[in-house]
């Protein structure tokens, strides 16, 4: 029963994987603006330190590390397939999933797996290469167990939060823009442009009650070895956020799922 379980799932995960062979251009064109982000913020990064060796608590080294870590795990944690669950509310096709044997979660977290396991490997040989060529100075990564546990947190919190968002639809054809907000508020306040703790403090204890640091800035800023006192708040907040991101989901898959109604075709 286990085996055919896994097949079942492991087969949702493959096929997701070759729907990327046939929008290769889609993709190619992806890959590039993720490179091309990557470069102009390493860049911009790699000048201001050029004159000097630290930049707050950081020094060359670990900031420039932890750019290029946090790039990585973006590539991973944002990766995600859920955006299209709804465009199948609105027209009805998520009854399709809904009538098959499998779980709807279970469904797409196969489906986000398979995107970030596409992202992240093209992302690896990105950063390698330009790692290669600009002789860029990283250090040995830091409190490995302790960043994949919170590695695995921030995806799960960045999952269940793309769901809630495409749930939406379950009341509304309005769907776009609260992603678009999303993404936006994302980029800026999870730490893919510097470190969070670069801002004054209260302003980052502040962000500390957002999900939004623990998608990725925690987990890359553990990975650089920059702990502290406050460390351990922190990943209690990333763990209360990922028990809040699950009930919020469940509650509005539950209500949407009573009020869904869609015309036939």
């Amino acid at each position: 029963m286990l085996k055919y379980v896994m097949r079942k799932y492991l087969t949702v995960f493959t096929t997701t994987v070759k729907e990327y062979a046939a929008y290769r251009l889609n993709f190619l064109l992806w890959r590039f603006r993720a490179v091309l982000n990557l470069i102009v913020i390493f860049f911009l990064w790699n000048a201001v330190l050029e004159k000097q060796n630290t930049f707050g608590n950081y020094g060359k080294e670990s900031l420039l590390t932890y750019i290029i870590l946090v790039n990585l795990i973006i590539n991973f944690v944002l990766g995600t397939r859920t955006a299209e669950i709804a465009g199948e509310i609105n027209n009805g096709d998520i009854i399709n999933i809904l009538l098959k044997p499998v779980s709807f979660f279970k469904f797409y977290w196969m489906r986000d797996l398979a995107d970030k396991a596409v992202n992240i490997f093209f992302a690896i040989l990105e950063v390698a290469l330009l790692v290669y060529f600009f002789k860029i100075p990283l250090i040995t990564p830091h409190n490995i167990l302790l960043f994949i546990v919170l590695f695995i947190v921030g995806t799960l919190i960045s999952f269940f939060i793309n769901l809630m968002l495409s749930f939406i639809a379950f009341w509304t054809t309005e769907v776009w823009a609260p992603r678009f907000v999303f993404f936006m508020v994302v980029s800026f306040l999870s730490g893919s442009f510097f470190p969070l703790d670069l801002l004054p403090k209260p302003v980052y204890y502040a962000m500390l009650a957002t999900p939004f640091p623990y998608l990725y800035y925690l987990p890359t800023k553990i990975l650089v070895g920059q702990t502290d006192k406050i460390i351990y708040f922190e990943v209690l907040m990333a763990f209360v956020w990922l028990l809040l991101a699950w009930l919020l989901t469940r509650l509005m898959w539950n209500k949407g799922n009573r009020n869904f109604s869609f015309w036939g075709r």
